[in-house]
This record gives C-alpha cells, structure tokens and sequence, in this order.
C-alpha cells in the first residue's frame, strides 16, 4: 500500500499530459484497496493511509492537467474513504480538525471539505476545536485573501449546518445576501426545519432584490412549490404569472403552465398566456422565437409556419429544423425553400468543424420533401447547381459522393 501510494507523486518538470490516464488509474487501485482495509476492519490502518494519497493527489494536481476531472473524482472518492476511516476508527480529533482546516485555508483549492463526513469523527471535541481554529484565522488573516472570503466562510457555513443549529446556519447564510444563491439556501434550510412562513419571507426578499436570472429562477420555483404544498394554488398560479408578464420568455410560459396544472386552473390561464407572448412579439420582434417555442409545445403548427415565413431571420437554426420536422409530415412541398436555406446557411458557417456533416443530413432530409412532394427530378436540378456553387469545396462534395448525393 505504502509503495502504491508513493507512486502518487508527480514530478513538477514532468509533462502535464503525459501519464494523468495511468495516474488516474492508479489513484482508482489505492481507493479500492483501501476501501478493502476498511471492508475487514481495518480501518486504524486505513486512516494514514487514506490521508497521505490525498495529499499525494493535492499535491500532484498543482502540476497535473485534469481538465477532464478523473483524477479529482477519485481524489473525492479517497476524500470520502478518509473520512469513512476516521469515523469507525477515530484518530486525534484536534488534529483531525487541525488537517481539515489546513487544507481548506491554506491548500491550492482542493479537496473539497464535507464536514458532514467527519461530524462523527471530530465529535463535540474537534467540531469545537475547528470552530476555535476558523475564528482564529477569521480574525488574524487578511479580510481580502482567499482563505476568508471564500475559505472561512465556507467553512463557518459548513459549521452552523452540523451543528443542528437552525437559527445559527440561517444567521451565518444571512451574512452574505449579494447573490440569490444566497436566499434560496436559506430557504432550503428553513423548509427542512419545516419553518415555511419564515421561508417564505425570506424567498419574496430574494426575488425582490433580484427577481432575473438562473439562480432567481430556481428561488422562484422553491417558492411556487411552498405555495402549492401550502394549498396556496393561487397565489402560485399568480407568481408565475407576474413571471410571464415581466420577462415573456418560453420557460416562462412554461413553467406557468406546470403550476396552472398542477393549480387545476390551466384552461382558465392558457389564452392568456398566449396573448401575453404573442403580443410581445409583435412589438418586439426580438421575441419571435421565444413565440414560435411556445407555438410549438401547444402544437399551434399552422400558426407557428407563418411566423416562422414571416420572420424568418429571427429565429435559431434548430427552431427551424423542428418546425420543418413537424410540418414537413403534411406539407413537404413548402419546407424544401426553407430547407434550402438553412443548408446554405451551414455551409457558409465559420469555425464549425462539422458543418458539411450537417449540411449533408439536411441534404438527405431534403431530398426526401422533394420525393414526397411529387418533384424528384427538382432535387436532381437543386443538386447539380449546389455541386457546382461549392465546387472549390472539396471535402463538401468528398461527403456528398459518400452519401449518394452524386448528379
């Protein structure tokens, strides 16, 4: 075990990219074998051992290029495994607690600390004593540094939560509002105490002081479902609502839909959603496409073709490609001007590497409408002068003799 763990060291001069696959899959055999000391109760062996691969590894990743994630998975998974060990064989808590609080606030960035894993290890002892530890550097080192704005904080955060303390977790959570992040973890945890009236004052802050954006969008969803597993239909349905009317994007629209659903009251709202997008998008027509998603999931297809005809330069290629996909079952005549296109619009596309892939399966689509529509001999005119236009792309026309798109 011992030899195995020192082959986890990693020479700063080595090549980053050079061995990281057998690197991984050595830190994968440490971890099983590990978890196997463990498994026969072992596990007062397993403690320093576990500890020193995850430095091994804390260590290496200073020099070891793991964009794909590999290393630092199994460096988690040895994270996990210490901690497993620490807590059916418990070492010194307050050096325990000691270690935890080095590597967080003095380390590169990782491991990532749960304390959560090591609350039975540390016990009222070393919980206490990393408590003491936190507040110490909180107060000597440099408010700016990295080690408390994001370190401490965390840890403290981290603190409050095991400690059961529900007052206390939302106090130190409440120390920081600039992000709505911030809001919906205190909501989270005031739910799990099953203090909804509380969580759902601090929710209506959070989307006051910033109702835009992902992160509003999932403290809106915890305070529409507050609201409906409080029999509180209406005041859901009005939430999203009041979503809709603000920013009258599809998501939007659908997510009201869900809440009106499951609020009973959808037919009753449905028109009016639609009216809402709809006359957004005639005043801007920058929400033409945000109309043509919601068009689509109600299946209002007629509707959705002539907006698509009518705008078309305001829409992605992949609504396109959906709408012709739908249409194209009744109506394969008028989908081949559109196909056309959207293949010149590929081909002409910079910097995407598959671009004549694409091109080519919107070819075979293409020729499809054409047979279905009754004019086979207009794909073989269409084709011949698309050949000739990209003659000078030679590996365009490479695909197209490969996929049976010849004269």
């Amino acid at each position: 075990m011992r030899r195995l763990i020192d082959g986890l060291r990693w020479d700063r001069r080595r090549h980053p990219y050079r061995g990281r696959r057998e690197y991984a899959a050595r830190a994968g055999e440490v971890a099983a074998e590990i978890e196997g000391l463990i498994g026969r109760g072992q596990a007062a062996q397993a403690v320093p051992l576990a500890r020193r691969a995850v430095e091994r590894i804390t260590s290496a990743l200073m020099y070891l290029d793991d964009s794909p994630g590999i290393v630092g998975d199994q460096m988690r998974e040895l994270m996990f495994l210490y901690a497993r060990a620490c807590t059916a064989a418990p070492p010194d808590a307050v050096r325990l607690a000691a270690w935890l609080v080095k590597m967080q606030l003095d380390g590169p960035g990782w491991p990532e600390i749960r304390l959560a894993e090591f609350k039975n290890a540390l016990g009222e002892r070393g919980l206490a004593e990393l408590a003491r530890l936190v507040e110490e550097r909180r107060a000597t080192d440099d408010p700016g540094s990295w080690a408390v704005t994001w370190g401490v904080k965390d840890l403290r955060e981290q603190l409050a939560a095991v400690s059961g303390d529900v007052d206390a977790h939302v106090a130190v959570l409440a120390e920081d509002l600039r992000g709505t992040y911030r809001y919906t973890e205190i909501v989270k945890v005031l739910r799990a105490a099953g203090r909804d009236d509380e969580a759902e004052r601090w929710a209506r802050e959070g989307l006051a002081q910033d109702g835009a954006g992902h992160q509003a969008d999932v403290l809106r969803d915890r305070l529409v479902g507050l609201l409906l597993d409080g029999g509180r239909g209406d005041e859901a349905v009005a939430l999203r609502r009041a979503a809709l009317e603000h920013r009258t994007l599809h998501r939007d629209y659908a997510a009201l839909r869900k809440t009106a659903e499951q609020a009973d009251q959808w037919p009753q709202v449905r028109d009016w959603a639609l009216d809402v997008i709809r006359d957004r998008a005639r005043a801007d027509h920058r929400y033409t496409a945000e109309l043509l998603s919601t068009l689509i999931s109600e299946n209002l297809l007629d509707e959705a073709w002539r907006l698509a005809v009518a705008h078309p330069k305001e829409l992605h290629e992949s609504q396109w490609f959906a709408l012709i996909e739908l249409w194209e079952v009744g109506h394969p005549a008028e989908v081949i001007v559109p196909y056309q296109g959207l293949i010149e619009r590929r081909l002409e596309t910079v910097g995407d590497k598959y671009r004549y892939n694409k091109a080519v399966k919107s070819m075979v689509r293409l020729r499809e409408a054409y047979r279905r529509s009754g004019n086979g001999a207009g794909f073989s005119g269409y084709l011949a002068g698309l050949r000739d236009r990209h003659k000078r792309k030679t590996s365009f026309i490479a695909k197209l003799d490969k996929a049976g798109l010849r004269p």
